[in-house]
């Protein structure tokens, strides 16, 4: 498996067809135009999206937008 991050102004139109693609899988509508958007919206309005590969397919992804721990004190 390849693992990487991107921020939204790295991310190419390939690579939002492939987070379409999945979410699509993953919310039962397919590649529709709505499912297209819905994805660009939430990159949009992440700071970062994980990716995960395997023989070149997109298998998993994660977005986030704030830092998921905080230095202990």
């Amino acid at each position: 498996m390849k693992y990487s991050i991107k921020t939204p102004d790295q991310m190419s139109g390939h690579d939002i067809d492939q987070l379409a693609h999945l979410a699509g899988i993953g919310f039962g509508q397919g590649d529709t135009p709505a499912m297209r958007q819905d994805t660009l919206d939430h990159v949009m309005a992440s700071e970062q999206t994980q990716f995960v590969h395997e023989g070149g397919d997109l298998v998993a992804f994660a977005m986030t937008r704030e830092c998921l721990w905080r230095p202990s004190r």
